[in-house]
Order: structure tokens, then C-alpha cells, then sequence
């Protein structure tokens, strides 16, 4: 796709971006970590983002940051009624300068995220009339839509046209599950496309190939803290760790929590706002209280990447009840540190599941199914 000959030395350029990637984000580890990763291999590897507009960026030598114009500011709030996001327009000017400035030195564009960095990224190969190869990796938003959890771009009408044309757009689709490639199909099915999975950070592979001493003291040291910390000594605990969105199926998950007489379910992760349904934590503390379950349910809040390891490191179960998911990693992530799962049908992961042996399928929205097999792992 680079033009390079078999003959030659196949080294080349990529450049990711991702506007307002912050450092202190959970996926920073992993985009450093595969940054490292294909630099070992001779290439050049750059990551780009764009300044937020919530508060100054961190510097980092990994990360430089494209200035964004108040005027193209302006101009991407005026828009979000109708592109349903405001950083859209600014960060599609702010790559198309720097395309313009250096596009010649890069072989290949990669970018996260179909919508809106996606969309950005074409707007700007447009407009500078940069002739490389864009690269996108779309993920679960931009691709699946579930109503009742007001959740996919593709629900709205100028994103779900926006999102074609990007998908049409590009040189190639990275599918991060068959899940979602078979939607990726379905939208762009003349793009070339294939699945490969979502990286996990050098800290959960290596996690991966401890031996089984390490890992039994890694377990020990990390339930300690956790009894110490939310009073679970002696009873089992389930995690949920992730960000806290109606479409991951936590409300689920507590109604399980009638089931699972003994246990103490610990949900880790930021909160998210969701329009019109609300704040997300406000919303499952209320129904645990509402179903007599709230003292054996702890919000824990968003902690960092070495922190969430352990917390899968002290669960007897994670659980993974996603109403619709393109992959979930946590699986993967709980697998290393040695904690089996309970996931979800209807999530990306699933299709390699069956063949491991460390986990157990559910159907969606059922709290009995749900419960049944929290309670099966915790026996």
C-alpha cells in the first residue's frame, strides 16, 4: 500500500492522531506502549492531538499538541447542533495546517475513532490535499447504535452521513472484533478492512506471563488492600470497572446483586452525564437502594491504569454486562491477572471466549442469567 518493494527496506512513517488525547486518559499507556512497539521495529511513529477546550494540555514529548484558533472554536460550538460534537471543525483545521506544513514526511495516517477524529482527518486530507494512505479504527460509538442508553453517533442524522463517508474514505478499516466488522461491512463494504484486536499495555501483557507464585501474591496483596479499603473481608467480591455509560448494563448487574446473597459489587470508573437518563452513578446507587442491595454495592470512582489491574487482581469475578459492546478489554485484562469473567453475548470479545476456558456468556438484561453465573465462578 506504501509502494515499498519487497527488496527494500520497509521502514516508514505513521503518524496518529487523535484530538484531545490527554495523557492522564486510561488508553494513554497503550497508545505509548505501541508507539514503542513499532519504533523497536526501525519505523518512525508520531502521535499528534489537539489542545482541549475543558483546560491546558499537559506537555509531553510523545504528544505534540496542534494549536487550535479561538475562531475555528467558535465556529465547532456553533456547529454542534448539527455534527453533535463541537471539536470536530477545530481539529479538522488544525491537521489540515499540519499537513500542509509536513504531510510529505508521512507514509501513513492513522486515526482512532471514525467520529469524530475520523471524519476531521478526510476533511483535512481534503483540504490539504495530502495523497497518503488514511488509516481509521473506528470503535463501538461509531458504528453501533443502541437507543434506550442514547448511545451511537450513528442515531443522528448528519454523524451517521458523516461516518459513511469516512469509512468510504479510507485506505483501510482496523475492525477491533468480528462484531464490529461485521458492521463495518455493512456501512463501507468496499473498504479493505480486517480484524485485529485492540492492544492492552505492556503491564497487562506482562502481568499475562507471571508464574503462578507471582500471581498468587499479586492476588493476595491486592484483596488486602481492597478489604482494608471498602470492607470486603470474607465475602466475594464483583467488579465492574469501566467508564460508567447506561449501554454497559450496570443497572443489570445490581438488580443481580438480589441474587448474589453474599456478594459486594465494586464499580469502578469515571461517571458519565447522559442525556436525557442523567448522571450514571446518581442513577445505580438509587436503584440499589431502591432494591435494598446499597450497602453491599461500592463506587469506587475512576482510578489509574496500575490501580484498575489490581482491583481485577482482587475481584473473585469481574463482570462485564454490557447491554452492546465492540470488544471490551477488561476481559482480556482480568484474564492476565488470573480473575475469570462473566460477559455478555452481544460484546466484541465473545468471539473468542468459548475457546479459553475463563469465561462464562449471559444474555443481556437478564439479572437472573446474570446472577446465576456470578454465583457458579464465586462457588
Amino acid at each position: 500500500m506504501l509502494g515499498v518493494h519487497q527488496d527494500e527496506d520497509p521502514k516508514v512513517k505513521i503518524t496518529m492522531f487523535m484530538a484531545g488525547l490527554e495523557t492522564s486518559g486510561l488508553g494513554w499507556d497503550v497508545h505509548l506502549d505501541f508507539a514503542k512497539a513499532v519504533r523497536a521495529h526501525g519505523h518512525c511513529f508520531d502521535m499528534l492531538t489537539t489542545s482541549s477546550n475543558r483546560r491546558p494540555m499537559e506537555k509531553h514529548a510523545d504528544l505534540p499538541v496542534l494549536p487550535v484558533s479561538r475562531l475555528w472554536q467558535v465556529l465547532g460550538v456553533a456547529a454542534k447542533p448539527f455534527l453533535r460534537t463541537p471539536g470536530l471543525m477545530p481539529a479538522a483545521a488544525a491537521l489540515t495546517g499540519y499537513l500542509r506544513r509536513g504531510g510529505n514526511s508521512i507514509d501513513l495516517l492513522h486515526v482512532e475513532v471514525a467520529y469524530p477524529h475520523g471524519a476531521a482527518a478526510v476533511l483535512a486530507v481534503r483540504a490539504s490535499g495530502w495523497a497518503g494512505p488514511l488509516v481509521i479504527t473506528p470503535m463501538g460509538e461509531d458504528t453501533i447504535v443502541f437507543e434506550p442508553a442514547s448511545y451511537g453517533f450513528r442515531r443522528h442524522l448528519v454523524p451517521r452521513h458523516l461516518v459513511e463517508w469516512t469509512l468510504h474514505n479510507a485506505a483501510y478499516i482496523r475492525c477491533i472484533s468480528p462484531m464490529l466488522e461485521e458492521r463495518v461491512a455493512s456501512i463501507a463494504p468496499g473498504t479493505p478492512r480486517g480484524v485485529v484486536p485492540l492492544n492492552v499495555s505492556s503491564q497487562v501483557a506482562a502481568a499475562a506471563e507471571e508464574t503462578g507464585a507471582v500471581r498468587i501474591e499479586r492476588r493476595r496483596a491486592a484483596r488486602s488492600l481492597l478489604d482494608s479499603k471498602f470492607a470486603t473481608a470474607g465475602r466475594p467480591v464483583i467488579v465492574a470497572l469501566g467508564r460508567l455509560h447506561p449501554f454497559k448494563g450496570i443497572e443489570t448487574l445490581v438488580r443481580a446483586m438480589a441474587t448474589v446473597r453474599d456478594g459486594i459489587l465494586v464499580i469502578v470508573g469515571p461517571s458519565l452525564n447522559v442525556r436525557p437518563l442523567g448522571d450514571t452513578a446518581t442513577r445505580l446507587l438509587g436503584l440499589a437502594e431502591a432494591l435494598g442491595v446499597r450497602d453491599r454495592v461500592r463506587w469506587v470512582g475512576p482510578v489509574a491504569p496500575t490501580g484498575s489491574l489490581d482491583m481485577l487482581a482482587a475481584a473473585d469475578v469481574v463482570a462485564v454486562p454490557s447491554h452492546v459492546e465492540s470488544l471490551n478489554k477488561v476481559c482480556i485484562e482480568a484474564a492476565a491477572v488470573g480473575t475469570p469473567f462473566v460477559v455478555t453475548e452481544t460484546t466484541g470479545i465473545t468471539a473468542w471466549v468459548p475457546d479459553t476456558g475463563v469465561g462464562i456468556l449471559v444474555p443481556p438484561a437478564d439479572p437472573v442469567a446474570l446472577g446465576e453465573a456470578l454465583i457458579s465462578v464465586i462457588n
